[in-house]
């Protein structure tokens, strides 16, 4: 039996529901830093788009993504599963490439979720969660795919030229599309402004995954005439930037237009944070006040931005300081859409509904992280990074050595990690480093007993 038909007949729900269930948009960047929009402190980037998002709704203060890196990030926010979980590799990213493997094609993703509610789904941009024929996106529950299957492409030529063999990476569906002169970021907004308008009258998902401004940083003129004043690298992220702003603001714009906002469930976050300097151009993303970059289990690969806007339904204007992870967007989407979770897997994220609307209410209790041989827990105030990258620079990165192996940080007194703590707090170290070997533990038990799929 198809997963698809196993998670319809389990659910046992009609399509239409007596009220509607709302419409739901997710907008992820690729490797932009908290410290780069407007509402989190930046002041040399222009995010009104973002902004104006963050009034109407609830900016979070302690959002986490499951990884430093874009696939496993990905992957998480997709399933609501930590990607140790699912067997993703916690040291190598999924390649880039046609015909790669991916997640597995029997995880449950977003779309496949609402898709049992008769939601209609896109996902729009960046995919990089598979390119074989199960783990693209029209066999993952997608309807519509309208990108590329790559980790980064050239936003006007749509060529992949990170590494050896170039190939052009531009789809709908499953056939190669060529719009060569139009820049990436525009087609996400054409095509969801599109796809809005052909299902106003039923309820829709959007995954709106930008290559921005995840290198090449490639951007229209516009934008760097705009940021002329700032040092090069600086300017052609803010150019990005940009760009991905204006785009948010045309696809809210028409969900308003059509009288839609009410309706419609927004969330903003970035798959990692802002990646270090190189060669490649990278270096003008600002992960502050958090130290270390992407692929870093610091503060500065994982404390991602989040915001999350659905009038009349979510408080306006309002900070959150529980602790949230990129996985319970899968829970929260299957609350409000009134969703049955898969049966069958172990769901990782917990729904923000009832601290969004009740501050009160708690989140996450403990997280917990690993990539490339780094571990990191949080819990409360307190954070530990064991073996964690550290002081990046052109493409390079060293591990913390002497007494900074193991860190442990007061997160409420030291957001930057700056003061390591572990020795005047040994007990606590070890409990901490305990939770995560448990964790570890209980995830290779669930994968020896092969977790049930439907």
């Amino acid at each position: 039996m198809s997963k698809r038909l196993a998670l319809i007949l389990c659910v046992m729900l009609p399509c239409c529901a007596a009220a509607r269930t709302p419409n739901i948009i997710v907008f992820l960047a690729d490797d932009m830093g908290i410290g780069d929009v407007g509402c989190y402190g930046c002041r040399d980037i222009q995010t009104p788009n973002l902004d104006a998002l963050a009034r109407s709704g609830v900016r979070l203060a302690h959002f986490y993504v499951a990884s430093p890196i874009c696939a496993p990030s990905r992957a998480a926010l997709m399933t609501g599963r930590y990607p140790a979980r699912i067997g993703m590799s916690t040291e190598k990213n999924i390649e880039s490439g046609m015909d790669k493997p991916g997640i597995p094609a029997a995880e449950i993703t977003l779309a496949e979720l609402v898709r049992t509610r008769g939601y209609a789904t896109a996902a729009l941009g960046k995919w990089h969660l598979g390119s074989t024929h199960d783990t693209r996106p029209n066999s993952q529950g997608f309807d519509l795919f309208f990108g590329h299957h790559a980790s980064c492409i050239d936003a006007f030529s749509h060529m992949y030229y990170a590494s050896l063999p170039f190939y052009h990476d531009l789809y709908r569906n499953r056939e190669e599309v060529f719009e060569d002169g139009k820049h990436m970021t525009d087609l996400i907004t054409r095509e969801a402004v599109r796809f809005i308008e052909e299902n106003k009258s039923r309820p829709f998902l959007i995954y709106a995954a930008y290559n921005a401004p995840h290198y090449p940083m490639v951007a229209h003129e516009r934008f760097q005439r705009q940021y002329a004043h700032l040092p090069q690298a600086r300017r052609d992220y803010a150019a990005m930037v940009a760009g991905l702003d204006e785009s948010i603001g045309a696809i809210t714009g028409k969900v308003n237009e059509l009288g839609l906002t009410e309706d419609t469930f927004v969330f903003f976050t970035s798959d990692n944070g802002a990646a270090d300097a190189s060669p490649r151009g990278e270096g003008g993303g600002s992960n502050a006040p958090y130290r270390e970059y992407k692929r870093s289990l610091f503060e500065g690969g994982i404390h991602m931005p989040a915001i999350i806007s659905w009038p009349k339904h979510v408080p306006a204007d309002q900070v959150r300081d529980q602790l949230a992870i990129s996985m319970d967007l899968f829970a929260t989407v299957a609350e409000i859409s009134e969703s049955r979770l898969p049966p069958h897997h172990v769901i990782d994220g917990r729904s923000w509904m009832p601290f969004l609307i009740d501050a009160s209410r708690p989140g996450q209790d403990v997280l917990f992280f690993e990539w490339d041989g780094q571990h990191a827990v949080r819990q409360g105030k307190w954070k530990v990074v064991r073996n964690g990258l550290m002081n990046m620079s052109q493409g390079r990165s060293s591990r913390a050595s002497g007494e900074d192996v193991v860190f442990l940080a007061d997160l409420s007194a030291d957001p930057g990690e700056n003061n390591n703590l572990r020795l005047q707090n040994s007990n606590l170290t070890e409990r901490l480093l305990g939770l995560h070997d448990a964790w570890k533990v209980a995830l290779t038990k669930n994968q020896l007993k092969n977790e049930k799929r439907p």
